[in-house]
């Protein structure tokens, strides 16, 4: 694969550098303290963002690795849009730049229309049933600008169902269930895919967790079979194992 999608990384984070004094430099961009540079690793198939801090002598030191995305052939310019974003919030931690708090003007997602389920309305129901995460996914969308679904899951939601399926009650768990029974009864394809690989997931948590999540699916055999074959199918993608911080 060749470096194709390079100019869409660095354009989703064109903004934020330019907003903090980065300049295009020989092998990345600069401001007055700080080099940073993206780099596509061909053997390893990765975007990396590294950063290095200039001495007292006026040269920029070793690098060091900041973040690292999984970028393989079958990615696009929209994924490529993703690892910037991401590149631009890892920056704002490690410079101290706090994003804009827009959260409090971002919509939370709506139900899906026509008596389907699309990944929107999937994570309406999710935020229904975890309300905790309700301020976690507008802040979301404040940084990001889009929702990131998988990454949003994985960050948030997967912890919260692993706890739940850890420590919960059989009554939340039946609850839990239900929403996931409508999921893959109306949701679409996109969507029970990423509820599959979401409950897969938790089910890489730990071996309490994988008992939870079979004794709850064992209502639906066809529904306990997808989680079952989808499970170690994930554990060999490294790509959506970054994603959902397996």
């Amino acid at each position: 694969m060749d470096n194709r999608y390079y100019d869409s990384v660095i354009k989703e984070m064109k903004p934020f550098l330019d907003e903090n004094g980065f300049k295009e430099t020989e092998g990345g961009f600069a401001n007055e303290t700080k080099k940073i540079a993206v780099k596509y690793d061909e053997a390893k198939q990765t975007y990396s963002l590294f950063m290095s801090v200039k001495d007292e002598e006026g040269n920029f030191g070793e690098e060091t690795s900041v973040n690292t995305w999984l970028f393989d052939d079958s990615q696009t310019a929209k994924d490529a849009e993703a690892v910037g974003i991401d590149f631009v919030n890892s920056l704002r931690k490690e410079l101290g730049v706090k994003a804009a708090r827009r959260g409090a003007d971002v919509s939370l997602p709506t139900a899906s229309k026509n008596g389907g389920m699309n990944v929107t309305g999937f994570a309406k129901k999710m935020l229904d049933v975890f309300p905790v995460l309700k301020d976690d996914y507008k802040e979301h969308i404040a940084v990001y600008g889009n929702f990131l679904y998988l990454n949003f899951f994985g960050e948030k939601l997967v912890p919260q169902m692993v706890s739940l399926f850890e420590n919960g009650t059989k009554k939340q768990i039946k609850k839990l269930y239900d929403v996931f029974e409508d999921a893959y009864v109306k949701g679409d394809k996109d969507t029970v895919n990423v509820m599959i690989a979401v409950i897969s997931a938790c089910g890489c948590k730990s071996v309490p967790c994988d008992t939870a999540i079979k004794e709850m699916l064992s209502e639906n055999k066809h529904f306990l079979q997808s989680y079952e074959s989808f499970k170690p199918m994930l554990l060999r993608d490294k790509k959506l194992c970054s994603s959902l911080k397996i």
